[in-house]
């Protein structure tokens, strides 16, 4: 039995030890270099991939046949997951199913050279298929919610810049210098790019529709919406922004009760088979004891 662990425990280390060895063969950017070019280009350095980018080395080789997969639905999609994660710059479609090939053979792998059972491995094998898409989903979800959260402030900070005598796309600029520094911000990073999007010489609304598809949110999209619905109509842009700022802090405010109203429901369960059993016996041990022993 310990030598059969102590085999399992040698594989395990030689594995990692492979993994160190190849990954250290292959050239990596300065991580400073990247921000700072981009930087230079005004772009937001948004989310961060440095999971994905620890299995790069592997899956860059499979890239040529993982190009040729009848899987263009798919890949369509996740590319379209990237975006809204904000992770398009460091993933592609054929990145992501790259590096689920990899996630995946590195769960069956382990856990067969660690259990010594090869069908345990294949199961290991397809949760590792699954979990780089549950990763990205979430990722996703996330940032989805940020900008959702973010958004009432930073749509009143627009319309205070327009109220006070600047033009929309002035605006715009207005609120990236004053939020530039937050970069993890994600709304920000949409605000960013659509900043240049109007400098490029788009048309005000077709740099909305980008931000709203990009982001893929239904509250963004209903306020990119109404805005261009304002434009149209000849409306007072300020006091679009502002009835729309209004409107998106009093849905923060449901949102939040409908959470607190969820969480109050969700402690339930939990209170009744683990809190109160013990406070039942706390109460009436001493009453039962007393009843059963006779005094």
């Amino acid at each position: 039995m310990a030598l059969s662990l102590l085999r399992s425990l040698g594989l395990l280390i030689f594995f990692a030890a492979s993994f160190g060895f190849v990954y250290s063969l292959f050239p990596k950017k300065k991580e400073q270099e990247f921000k700072k070019k981009l930087e230079d280009e005004e772009i937001v350095f948004g989310e961060s991939a440095r999971f994905v980018n620890m299995f790069r080395p592997f899956f860059q080789i499979l890239l040529p046949l993982i190009a040729k997969l009848p899987v263009s639905g798919y890949r369509r999609r996740m590319e379209k997951y990237a975006v809204t994660a904000g992770i398009e710059r460091e993933l592609t479609g054929d990145d992501f199913i790259g590096f689920q090939i990899s996630v995946a053979m590195l769960f069956a792998v382990v856990t067969s050279l660690a259990l010594r059972n090869w069908s345990l491995g294949v199961v290991a094998g397809i949760l590792g298929l699954c979990y780089p898409y549950l990763w990205l989903y979430d990722k996703r979800k996330k940032r989805q919610a940020d900008i959702l959260s973010s958004m009432p402030d930073m749509v009143d900070m627009l319309s205070l810049s327009v109220e006070a005598g600047l033009d929309f796309n002035a605006g715009v600029v207005k609120v990236c210098d004053i939020y530039g520094k937050d970069r993890k911000n994600p709304f920000v990073a949409e605000l960013f790019l659509m900043r240049q999007n109007l400098k490029l010489g788009r048309p005000r609304d077709e740099a909305l529709r980008t931000m709203a598809d990009r982001a893929d949110v239904p509250e963004l999209d209903c306020f990119v919406s109404i805005l261009i619905q304002a434009e149209k109509m000849g409306s007072s842009v300020s006091e679009v922004l502002k009835s729309q700022a209004t409107r998106m802090r009093q849905e923060r405010f449901m949102r939040a009760e409908r959470a607190g109203a969820i969480a109050s429901q969700k402690i339930l369960v939990p209170m009744i088979l683990l809190v109160f059993p013990i406070l039942f016996i706390a109460i009436l041990g001493p009453y039962v004891l007393k009843f059963i022993y006779g005094g």
